[in-house]
């Protein structure tokens, strides 16, 4: 018997959609002389479980469709998530590599070893690496099975220690460790770390296939303590833009530093990411959900893939725009920014739901 579609699941999607351009505008925010503090918190700091909520619900549509209890073919199940992330990957990164050639007129990202950096660590453009790492926790899947069957065991204990362990490995390698090395591979393996190594966002994506292992148990906790759900985002929204405007005030932290700084890999990130997830579930699960929120988020949630995919052809057509008439750019000009780079990258997504496509092109453009 299939599962029921969960929509607030799907609201998810559409929101996290939302804070991904929300991170990608904030950038060309934090390149202005006097970048806006408060709009670069709202775009860069409080958009900043968008990234690893993905995490969580992809690894939530993995274990929903395909839980423990049922049976787990590895090279079907492959064959079917290759053909849904791989391809696309493979068919957007060299789409960017050619469109940022042919702007920049510089086609040496096309040389061999350039090349191959460029596909395996997901270079090719700002947002794609992602997908890399995404790749990475499909091919791990049969590590990911086991695990999460040793910790359902107890998962309260378990889960604690892997949210302390993820933090701990996290800030030594956000802030600690370092690697100078004649060998180019080795440094570059360093350097793009964040762009592979899964163990980044462990804790997220197994507390994903956990919540959707017990769905069920978890919503019907979460709505007997909202009042715990409420205050502890608070808390945690409350510490980002603390550690955000504290690091600038007394430590003279510049903008650009400050948000390098308070990110989502740091430990107020990782709490802000987890009491997001749970907030979110609660307000969109376990209460009332008004119908102009579902209509939206619907939308937003049915083609996030695609958005995230060509968002940033829009904006950097915007932003190339905004430079040809040599505009200076104002808080303002950065909202209507967005507004434009969301509703032209949802019409784009619309309209090739609608197309007859070839199977192929299909799977390239949308991954199915």
């Amino acid at each position: 018997m299939s599962k029921r579609f969960i929509h607030s699941i799907n609201y998810m999607r559409g929101l996290c959609m939302l804070g991904v351009i929300a991170i990608h505008v904030g950038s060309v925010e934090l390149t202005a002389a006097s970048p806006n503090l408060g709009l670069v918190a709202v775009l860069e700091i409080l958009s900043r479980f968008s990234v690893p909520a993905f995490f969580f619900l992809s690894a939530f549509g993995m274990f929903y469709s395909q839980p423990l209890s049922a049976p787990f073919v590895y090279k079907d199940y492959l064959r079917r998530r290759l053909r849904t992330v791989f391809v696309p990957y493979i068919a957007w990164s060299l789409f960017y590599m050619v469109y940022v050639s042919v702007l920049s007129h510089n086609f040496n990202i096309f040389q061999p070893y350039t090349f191959v950096k460029t596909l395996w660590y997901g270079l090719a453009m700002y947002h794609i690496y992602f997908l890399v790492i995404l790749l990475w926790f499909y091919f791990l899947m049969p590590v990911w099975r086991p695990l999460l069957r040793f910790m359902n065991r107890k998962p309260w204990t378990y889960f604690t220690l892997l949210f302390i362990g993820n933090v701990i490995f996290n800030f030594y390698s956000s802030y600690i460790w370092t690697v100078q090395s004649d060998n180019v591979l080795i440094q570059d393996a360093f350097n793009y770390r964040l762009n592979y190594v899964v163990l980044h966002y462990l804790f997220i994506f197994m507390f994903g296939a956990l919540t959707a292992e017990h769905f069920q148990d978890i919503t019907t906790w979460l709505s007997h303590h909202g009042v715990f759900i409420n205050v502890f985002q608070a808390l945690t929204t409350i510490s980002m833009l603390a550690g955000y405007y504290g690091i600038m005030h007394y430590l003279d932290y510049d903008p650009l530093s400050a948000v390098f700084t308070i990110h989502q890999l740091s430990p107020m990130g990782m709490a802000y990411t987890l009491s997001t997830m749970l907030f979110l579930l609660y307000w969109w699960e376990c209460r009332h959900v008004p119908s102009f929120v579902h209509h939206v988020f619907t939308i937003l949630g049915n083609y996030s893939y695609p958005i995230y995919l060509v968002h940033p052809v829009f904006l950097s057509i915007c932003t190339g725009l905004c430079a040809h008439m040599h505009l200076y750019l104002r808080a303002w000009h950065i909202v209507v920014i967005y507004c434009i780079v969301a509703a032209l990258s949802t019409v784009y997504s619309a309209i090739i739901y609608k197309l007859s496509l070839p199977h192929w092109l299909n799977i390239c453009l949308k991954g199915k």
